[in-house]
């Protein structure tokens, strides 16, 4: 173990390593991030650590690592109803029967739950199982779950882009999701372009899949002219929610103007201007806040006090005649959709 706690794991050669802020030395979370293909992800680990605008020490595991190209092709040969689709080291794409991919990662989860890492994080939607583990756990779908549960009321209508077709039969959300049926793979510019024109009637889109980027985004928010939110980006909220009750014991918090997701900006636009205007400072904690961030982190990263954070947010909730962040989303979704 080094100075600064990271463990390396013999039988695994993906540990990375993001540099302390400002050179400072201090004990950092450790995070394991688990995905059902292989490690690395390089397509979306490093844009979930910069959303995090924080330092940590992080190694990444596949659920598929290990495994021969003869091996991994007999589980995608398999007639199985139900497939996940996931993306090898190479950078290949496939489609893999999921109770195969289940059973080697409920495996690889149990190993780490094991080697002293502060947060597991799943990074895959369309895993529905259970995990008992002592390690806290982020489980992406459990994650877009609570998101959707939070949000999915009254007239709102949430329109869902999946990488499979056969996943948007099979994964039910309730009849008031949309689902769009036509993007066959993540980042295909015209496939994509397709599944939004079939979401004119959603009033926000979920890209349902940790394979969709930031940037997949902001082109489908162009395109519908809808706010859109990644899955990546609900596993990041979830994440600081952890990291932030880490951060007392670590001293490890990120600092700075947050990095505010397009669909968290479109949805403050969306709201009526209140009698009395937000103050610059009101803004960005409202921002912190619909983004996810707990007080302790916005007071952080904004450099101010817990309480300072406490009174921007009481004076934001009352000027703007709301109970909760979540009423606000709702609110800017009801009033886009009666604005179209």
């Amino acid at each position: 173990m080094n100075p600064y706690g990271r463990v390396t794991v013999a039988d695994h050669g993906h540990a990375r390593r993001i540099i302390e802020c400002h050179g400072l030395r201090r004990s950092k979370p450790r995070i394991a991030f688990a995905t059902i293909g292989q490690a690395p992800r390089t397509d979306v680990v490093p844009d979930i650590l910069g959303m995090l605008d924080g330092v940590a020490d992080y190694q990444e595991f596949g659920a598929l690592d290990g495994l021969t190209a003869a091996e991994i092709a007999s589980q995608t040969e398999r007639g199985s109803e139900r497939r996940l689709y996931t993306r090898l080291r190479d950078g290949r794409h496939i489609e893999a029967d999921t109770g195969f991919v289940v059973g080697r990662l409920t495996a690889l989860l149990q190993r780490l739950d094991g080697l002293g890492f502060d947060l597991i994080v799943l990074l895959t939607t369309g895993v529905f199982q259970s995990f008992s583990l002592r390690t806290p756990l982020v489980h992406g779908q459990r994650a877009v779950d609570t998101w959707i549960d939070a949000l999915v009321v009254g007239d709102c209508r949430i329109g869902v882009i999946y990488p499979l077709a056969k996943q948007a039969e099979i994964d039910g959300h309730g009849t008031l999701i949309q689902n769009a049926h036509a993007v066959a793979a993540t980042g295909e510019a015209a496939r994509l372009a397709d599944a939004a024109a079939q979401l004119g009637a959603a009033d926000l889109i979920l890209m349902h899949s940790v394979g969709y980027s930031e940037e997949n985004a902001r082109c489908m928010a162009v395109a519908t002219g809808k706010p859109v939110v990644t899955a990546r980006r609900i596993i990041v909220g979830a994440m600081r929610l952890h990291l932030s009750e880490l951060g007392a014991a670590t001293g490890v918090v990120p600092t700075g103007l947050p990095s505010v997701s397009p669909g968290t900006k479109e949805l403050i636009d969306r709201l009526p201007p209140p009698s009395v205007p937000l103050t610059p400072r009101e803004r960005q904690v409202l921002a912190c806040v619909m983004d996810g961030e707990p007080n302790k982190v916005i007071a952080r990263r904004l450099g101010i006090s817990h309480r300072t954070v406490e009174i921007h947010r009481g004076r934001v909730m009352n000027k703007l005649e709301a109970g909760s962040p979540a009423e606000l989303i709702r609110r800017a979704l009801l009033l886009g959709a009666a604005d179209g």
